[in-house]
């Protein structure tokens, strides 16, 4: 296949796009597709254009922000560019929107914490401690915060809307979901205690095991609930949709990320691994997903 690669972005998460989209070129390149790449902060979009139409498939290694929220998405739509990886425009952004993902997840009764939202410029809100707080839209726990107690709170300005949400105690898991099944569980057990963007991206930042270590029920349990909230959301092709569990063992839906990352840490290509599917034929996939969209149009 022709395929054209986006990655790079502003924010917080640019570094690891670029390492993705990298990495991601390689594998296409391996496994025989011929590839076109471009940072979208660095090429006009006229240049871009040209590419993105005669490609078989474009795609997205972009994390966060305009890239994973919908409005890139929604450029391509209105450019009669269907052929792209991932969710469409209006499943990006209520993904990416963690209270409006929590709130479309429990509607097909997914286990969710209760948010309160610090708007900008808002005085503190109430804050039921320990307490997670990070960024209403973003991801790669880019600005998270852990806070104990309104010590912690008092040196926190948001620059943007944050969602404050109960700090959950117990086990942390991943569940990929593939062309419409879910693959091994990952379980995530960070070095530091908190899985933020340090443990994420660094070498020995976190231990991942997959399969995770949890009985046959339970794994189940968390492929089920994935898979849920992955049609919950109107999602397509692939995503990664976290958990973490309370006290009591029961897991609850954190987040689920449409263009999960796609490093030599991440967690989506190590459960495809555990699952058979090498990077080159992972991302293969991928693309074909895509590709299969300009075939229908």
């Amino acid at each position: 296949m022709k395929i054209t690669l986006l990655c790079g972005g502003k924010g917080g998460e640019r570094a690891v796009s670029l390492i993705s989209g990298l990495r991601v070129s390689e594998a296409l390149f391996t496994a025989g597709h011929r590839v076109a790449i471009f940072d979208i902060d660095e090429v006009p979009d006229a240049e871009m254009l040209p590419f993105l139409r005669r490609a078989d498939a474009v795609f997205l290694a972009l994390h966060g922000g305009a890239g994973e929220g919908g409005a890139l998405q929604e450029m391509l739509d209105t450019a009669g560019i269907a052929h792209y990886t991932g969710s469409a425009a209006a499943a990006a952004a209520l993904a990416m929107n963690k209270l409006s993902a929590k709130q479309a997840v429990a509607t097909v009764g997914l286990p969710v914490t209760p948010s309160i939202i610090w708007q900008v410029g808002a005085p503190r809100p109430h804050i039921p401690y320990p307490a997670v707080i990070k960024p209403l839209c973003g991801g790669s726990s880019v600005g998270l915060t852990i806070a104990e107690s309104a010590h912690d709170t008092d040196k926190i300005s948001p620059t943007e809307p944050m969602l404050i949400e109960p700090l959950l105690v117990g086990r942390e898991y991943s569940v990929g979901v593939l062309a419409g099944s879910a693959l091994p569980v990952v379980e995530i057990r960070p070095r530091g205690g908190v899985y933020d963007y340090q443990s994420k991206y660094e070498a020995g930042g976190a231990e991942e095991l997959c399969p995770a270590p949890i009985s046959e029920e339970k794994t189940i349990l968390l492929q089920t609930m994935a898979l849920r909230a992955f049609e919950a959301l109107g999602l397509r092709d692939f995503a990664r949709i976290d958990f973490k569990e309370d006290g009591t063992g029961t897991p609850y839906f954190l987040e689920a990320n449409t263009l999960p990352g796609m490093t030599d840490t991440s967690l989506l290509p190590l459960a495809a691994k555990r699952a058979g599917i090498s990077f080159p034929t992972l991302c293969t996939r991928m693309a074909t997903l895509a590709a299969a969209r300009k075939k229908q149009n």
